[in-house]
């Protein structure tokens, strides 16, 4: 993409979101890849804090007790407004029992997938890819 500016670095809080032994992904509008629901951290939040807004925000549930499970990060192209940006993306993972209401401004689609399909998945989010690289046998429980 020529000329184009990077922007960043941005800081995202994102969820492995576990109900019935499957993890919740959707396809973000933004940046039009397939990733695990989350958003940026606002001044003064915590990164629990951000994490339990954005799991309101964008499927709706009233969360507890996430536990941080780790990092990735990447340059990632930000599609509706034509630029490049720069992400550090801190991963928590939470069991829910109930189903999400997602949001449509946020996620195109939603899937349930294993954390092998999740791998398998050719186009998704950079940092989710670099995370899932640093954590081969990531254990959830």
């Amino acid at each position: 993409m020529p000329d184009q500016k990077v922007i960043g670095p941005a800081v995202v809080c994102s969820g492995f979101i576990k109900k019935d032994n499957k993890f919740l992904m959707v396809f973000c509008p933004r940046f039009k890849v397939w990733r695990v629901p989350g958003g940026r951290v606002e001044f003064t939040e915590t990164l629990e804090q951000t994490f339990l807004r954005e799991m309101k925000e964008e499927i709706g549930l009233d969360l507890t007790e996430p536990k941080f499970i780790g990092w990735g990060r990447d340059n990632q192209y930000h599609v509706r407004d034509q630029h490049e940006t720069s992400r550090l993306l801190m991963f928590f993972y939470v069991k829910i029992n109930q189903e999400p209401i997602v949001d449509p401004d946020e996620a195109e689609e939603f899937k349930w997938v294993t954390i092998q399909e999740m791998r398998d998945e050719k186009n998704k989010e950079g940092a989710l890819t670099d995370f899932l690289n640093k954590n081969p046998n990531i254990n959830f429980e």
